[in-house]
């Protein structure tokens, strides 16, 4: 392997800015359920919660929709890697860091407006305990996926040799991001369901 020119390859790609991106979509989601709750969102009832839920793609079912979970979490996992492969790797992981801040944005702005305190904490239910698996596990893959998709802009070459590190570091991190999957599918419905219970009777 070309050590000089993996190195000029990340050097020139530089630090992803996973964090920046992702609170720019945070920031946008938690500011959009404010825009639209002024114009129709009135409603506080157990009904709009479960709008809530659909919005997340939850499905409080235990370990029955494991294989769509699986399906859906694991195969753009998949896309993103294989984009590291070509150029659409740069746009892309910059483009799903913001939709991941916006959708977590969403669902707590969402929550808190439907159901104030409590529904903050409904909100983070939705979430954990994946998340804490997920973005972490995110940022550093877009990162990954960046600085690969962004040598073949730079016209550095796509070699197996020059590839064996990424595709370490993307197997180690499909392991974890594998955790994650199975807190939600079987940590996650049982969470969200005893809050669902507790709101029942407010």
């Amino acid at each position: 392997m070309d050590i000089k020119t993996e190195n000029r390859k990340w050097k020139a790609a530089g630090r992803f800015p996973s964090e920046i991106l992702f609170l720019t979509g945070f920031l946008t989601g938690t500011i959009l359920p404010n825009m639209i709750w002024k114009m129709e969102w009135k409603q506080k009832t157990l009904a709009s919660f479960y709008l809530i839920r659909n919005f997340a793609q939850k499905d409080i079912s235990g370990g029955a929709y494991f294989g769509e979970i699986l399906r859906r979490r694991g195969g753009f996992f998949l896309l993103l890697i294989l984009c590291g492969f070509t150029v659409f790797g740069v746009p892309l992981s910059v483009v799903y860091m913001l939709i991941l801040g916006l959708e977590t944005g969403m669902v707590l702005a969402m929550s808190v407006l439907e159901f104030g305190l409590y529904g903050g904490l409904a909100g983070a239910a939705l979430l954990l305990p994946q998340y804490l698996i997920y973005v972490p596990v995110y940022f550093w893959l877009a990162g990954l996926v960046y600085r690969q998709s962004f040598g073949i802009w730079k016209n550095y070459g796509l070699f197996p040799a020059k590839n064996l590190p990424y595709l370490k570091q993307v197997i180690t991190a499909f392991g974890v991001y594998t955790g994650g999957i199975m807190a939600e599918c079987f940590l996650n419905p049982w969470l969200v369901e005893k809050i669902i219970k507790y709101l029942k009777f407010f």
